[in-house]
């Protein structure tokens, strides 16, 4: 896949973040600039301190810009749900533990797996992509092989007509 794949969610996370970077930035780039005027920069660790807390801004400004430049929204109702794919919510059975879970697959972006959201690129995410409901997946985690049975599959959300960047430039 290429690009950076999002829900509307996710793109609206992505945008509020670049902005409050954006802001973060202005203010640091002031930062630097009054500690500039502390003296020899040789020897100036608030300057120093602030124009690498600068650098970190740009970089992950500079990196967001990227992936907004080349997003893909996914409107889960556009989805085909008989398999797993990319913006499909998994209701699962841990057959190990007969403990039942409820996991939306998303790009690595949008990752929360607190939430229940799970990267595609995840070792679980993977198991559980081009797979059907009833069929059991097996997957090697850290702490072992673990089989799951794929009870439901289901969009994650209706985003009522959301379509890519790219889908509305063709």
């Amino acid at each position: 896949m290429a690009g950076t794949y999002l829900t509307k969610e996710g793109l609206e996370k992505l945008q509020k973040q670049l902005e409050e970077l954006r802001s973060q930035k202005r203010r640091l780039s002031k930062e630097v600039g009054v500690a500039r005027e502390y003296g020899d920069l040789r020897e100036n660790a608030e300057y120093h301190a602030a124009k690498e807390r600068l650098q970190q801004v740009l970089a992950r400004i500079s990196d967001l810009e990227f992936k907004l430049s080349n997003v893909n929204v996914i409107d889960p109702a556009q989805l085909d749900h008989s398999t797993a794919t990319l913006g499909t919510r998994l209701k699962v059975k841990d057959l190990s533990t007969a403990k039942e879970s409820e996991y939306t697959l998303v790009g690595p972006e949008e990752s929360d797996p607190g939430s229940g959201k799970i990267s595609v690129a995840s070792p679980l995410g993977r198991a559980f992509l081009r797979h059907k409901a009833k069929e059991e997946v097996t997957v090697t985690l850290p702490a072992g092989a673990r089989t799951y049975r794929i009870l439901t599959i289901q969009p994650a959300v209706v985003l009522g007509g959301w379509r890519s960047k790219r889908a509305r430039r063709e």
